[in-house]
């Protein structure tokens, strides 16, 4: 899992705790994300896992695709105010990528 936050999605690796390793912290545009690096979580697979936010959503879809990062679609205009992209982990669940829309 910590592979596809770093190939796939631009993290950058902050601490790695354990064989393989079993914890880590990964960071990006100065947030950072703790990631439990189980494949079986034990809960629903469905759904969104993480929500991050961004400044550039535009820049950063450009950025997945040159990746060849998996997306469920296209930035969509959320009625929340957000405009968001949804990748999706290997496991199948969705990490979300948003950041308030412009007015």
């Amino acid at each position: 899992m910590r592979d596809f936050f770093v190939d796939r999605l631009g993290f950058k690796i902050g601490t790695e705790i354990g064989a393989g390793p079993s914890f880590v912290t990964l960071d990006r545009d100065g947030q950072t994300i703790m990631l439990e690096c189980k494949w079986h979580f034990g809960f629903r697979k469905a759904g969104w896992a993480v929500y991050f936010w961004v400044k550039d959503i535009d820049a950063l879809l450009a950025e997945f695709e040159t990746k060849g990062t998996k997306l469920k679609g296209q930035i969509t205009n959320k009625p929340y105010g957000c405009r968001e992209i949804v990748a999706i982990a290997p496991d199948g669940r969705e990490i979300v990528f948003g950041e308030m829309s412009r007015k």
